[in-house]
């Protein structure tokens, strides 16, 4: 018998990319994300990063052509990405009960939309990545996760 963990990465299936819908819902996070930036409720990620967040919360439409442009990718074991759970284990997860439901959907056969991730290659070639939009999901699935990739 496969582990759960397992069960999940094998399991798992993606709804077919819609930018313009996905853009739309996940917008909101984006706003929430750049306010809580500002006021200082939040660490700021890589400059780049933080300022693409603040320039998508004024400009949807450019946040919905930027998902549109990504790449998507398996998220590899051992990136760091910052603003996520992904990779901890269940247990010390803040709300198991929303990773709980991702599994149960993925467990059922039914299709979850990917993550969002921003992606910032510095002068020095170091990676920087942060985390969107879809915690519970990138957290439910763990490493190997697709997600999209937004290069900022």
């Amino acid at each position: 018998m496969i582990p759960f963990t397992q069960f999940i990465k094998e399991a798992v299936t993606y709804k077919k990319p819609d930018p313009e819908r996905q853009g739309e819902e996940e917008h909101d996070e984006n706003t929430y994300q750049s306010s809580e930036m500002k006021a200082g409720n939040m660490e700021s990620p890589h400059p780049a990063i933080a300022k693409s967040i603040h320039k998508f919360a004024k400009d949807k439409a450019g946040f919905i052509k930027a998902l549109a442009n990504s790449s998507i990718e398996k998220v590899k074991k051992g990136t760091e990405v910052n603003n996520t759970e992904m990779g901890q284990d269940i247990e010390t997860v803040d709300d198991k009960t929303k990773v709980q439901r991702v599994q149960g959907i993925i467990k059922k056969g039914n299709p979850i939309d990917r993550p969002i991730i921003l992606r910032h290659k510095d002068k020095n070639g170091n990676f920087h990545h942060h985390l969107l939009a879809g915690n519970t999901r990138a957290t439910a699935v763990g490493y190997g996760v697709e997600a999209y990739h937004i290069d900022v």
